[in-house]
């Protein structure tokens, strides 16, 4: 749309501003009868606890009705933001949602969230970020004025009148959305995207639930944790310089009589010159990857030190810098389209990164009187190719519930189920079996399995010959990836990718790339999806069963809630339900499992 399109002055706009409970009661009767409202808010910071709301803007396609929260009782626009026959736009709907759901316990309704809709229909496309400012100059051809601060919001006091120019900010921010609706929704259904919207917008009531709840950590507990580990790094770290002490000529020491460190082991130049110049090693960066590949001692004590200082870093004291001084819980920020696939990704502290097996996990427990819901997908990817694929063998797997590795291995190896070892030929053929799906060749798989080329080829020639099906679907689906432009989930979430000229100096390696990402999106994609369905189906269940219930976490396939303990049996069977409810929306033919426990700690 060409900027003379836009039909909105926004330096001019057509507002009203509301400052009496007469005159809102009077304009609630006349904008209810309207099918589509825009809604906003404006405040003084962006945390719905500690933030103090100045305006909540209400707005038709050709008026703003700008509401002064300070002076009006913003508690009486719930029925009209409640109402499900009103469709609402905002743009990242889930922070307003947040915002009005604590301060005055209103749920919104019916939302299309324009942030989000940028995203679906611009995945894996390079067009910036998914802001106001860049989807109104994107779309509309108009740079709007976004110096927040400049505005002098936290100026205005409890009675003190806006200005001019507040205002009309304001309602701007309204008025806009309706002319980005209209090409948002134009696209969703020309590209076929109005089940992905819908996902989506349906999932921002219960992520926005989750970020207000937030989850509950053992403080003391979590500090034991980090002395732990601080104990461990700092004896792995004695015992690497010690060994790599004879290498070097000069041993210094401190005004103590104590020995000084050889070398900083979080220093890439001198761990290359370590590496490479001492150890002989050639190795080209200091990279986990790599490290894993040196076959010596010290490059798997670099490692493992590596695990133990990135856990530190990456969470240690940060991590309890998080907790709200409202809520005394952590917060994190659950960011819907996180990837190009369509999965979550999480900040501010990023609870993904906490590995399974951490005892950190240990340390976020249930509130005294309260019990963890813990629900976790069975091996759901792989079910998500064996539903694409439709490969007799994999379904043969499922349907008889037998674990799909042990069987892969059994057919690989050419031996019994029962003789099946799980540390070697197991997980063997675990590593195939996410290696292949994620597009990896002979190369990457044998620096997984720490085998050969020719064995690593070996291996996959005899997983193909058995899931012949599987290689078909992952070859017709990278190319059908490359001629299309596109991946597509089973959903119908879309996924694209620029492919090169034949000219460019890069096309196969660019061209592989989109290969890989061909096979992986589609798998990755549905298995978000699905998670998706569910945390959606389980926050519905629980308000209809009225049970005290909230999600407070989501780690990929994974979904876990805080619940009374009364009610804990009750959320149990409900979300073993409604997780295979969802289950069933994508996969058709396979079966789904999930693993439901319930504990004082997240403890999958």
């Amino acid at each position: 749309m060409a900027e003379t399109d836009f039909k909105i002055d926004l330096n001019n706009p057509n507002f009203e501003y509301i400052d009496s409970e007469k005159r809102l009661l009077e304009v609630l009767e006349i904008v209810e009868k309207e099918k589509m409202l825009a809604v906003d808010s404006e405040g003084t910071g962006l945390d719905p606890y500690l933030t103090r709301v100045l305006f909540v803007q209400i707005g038709t396609r050709d008026k703003a009705y700008v509401i002064d929260a300070r002076k009006v009782d913003c508690q009486k626009l719930k029925g009209l933001l409640e109402n499900k026959n009103i469709l609402k736009i905002l743009q990242n709907a889930k922070f307003d949602y947040e915002v009005l759901k604590v301060k005055y316990d209103i749920e919104i309704q019916n939302m299309f969230d324009t942030m989000l809709a940028e995203r679906i229909v611009t995945a894996g496309m390079e067009r910036g970020n998914s802001s106001l400012l860049a989807i109104a100059n994107n779309r509309l051809g108009i740079t709007l004025d976004k110096d927040y601060e400049s505005y002098e919001w936290d100026k205005l006091g409890e009675k003190g009148n806006p200005t001019e120019r507040q205002l009309k900010y304001a309602a701007g921010d309204v008025l806009i959305l309706f002319p980005i609706f209209d090409q948002q929704y134009a696209q969703i259904k020309k590209e076929g995207l109005l089940e992905t919207a819908k996902l989506e917008f349906r999932l921002i009531q219960p992520v926005a639930d989750m970020e207000i709840t937030g989850a509950y950590i053992d403080v003391s507990k979590w500090r034991e944790n980090l002395r732990e580990q601080e104990i461990k790094r700092n004896e792995l770290t004695k015992k690497i310089q010690d060994e790599i002490r004879p290498l070097y000529k000069n041993t210094q020491f401190d005004l103590f009589g104590e020995q000084v460190d050889v070398i900083n082991l979080n220093s890439q130049p001198q761990l290359l010159e370590l590496l490479n110049d001492k150890l002989g090693l050639d190795a080209p960066s200091t990279g986990e990857e790599i490290l894993s590949k040196l076959n010596h001692p010290i490059a798997k004590m670099l490692l493992e030190y590596r695990g133990y200082q990135k856990m530190i870093s990456a969470f240690g004291e940060n991590l309890l810098s998080k907790i709200h001084k409202v809520t005394g819980r952590i917060h994190p920020d659950f960011i819907q389209i996180g990837a190009d696939s369509g999965r979550f990704a999480c900040s501010n502290p990023n609870l993904q990164q906490i590995p399974r097996e951490s005892t950190f996990r240990s340390c976020f427990m249930a509130f005294p009187g309260n019990k963890l819901v813990t629900a976790d997908y069975s091996q759901i990817e792989l079910r998500v190719m064996g539903e694409y694929s439709q490969d007799p063998e994999l379904m043969k797997a499922y349907l008889s519930g037998q674990d799909l590795h042990t069987m892969t291995a059994s057919l690989m190896y050419g031996i019994p189920i029962t003789k099946v070892r799980k540390t070697v030929e197991r997980q063997a053929a675990k590593t195939i079996n996410f290696g292949l799906m994620y597009g990896r060749g002979a190369n990457s798989l044998a620096d997984q399995l720490g085998v050969s080329v020719d064995e690593a080829r070996n291996l996959m020639d005899k997983y193909f010959n058995t899931f012949k099906k599987v290689k078909k679907w992952l070859d017709t689906v990278a190319k059908e990836t490359v001629k299309k432009g596109y991946s597509v989930t089973l959903v119908g979430r879309k996924r694209w990718f620029r492919v090169p000229d034949p000219s460019d100096p890069m096309y196969d390696r660019l061209i592989s790339h989109i290969e890989r990402q061909g096979k992986n999106t589609p798998i990755q994609g549905s298995s978000a999806d699905m998670t998706k369905f569910a945390l959606i189906y389980i926050y519905d269940r629980i308000k209809k069963e009225g049970l005290k219930a909230h999600l407070i976490l989501t780690v990929h396939d994974e979904v876990v809630l805080e619940v009374a303990e009364a009610d804990a049996e009750k959320a149990r069977v409900a979300v073993e339900e409604e997780m295979k409810r969802a289950g069933k929306q994508i996969l058709k033919t396979v079966p789904v499992e999930c693993a439901v426990e319930v504990a004082d700690l997240w403890q999958h």
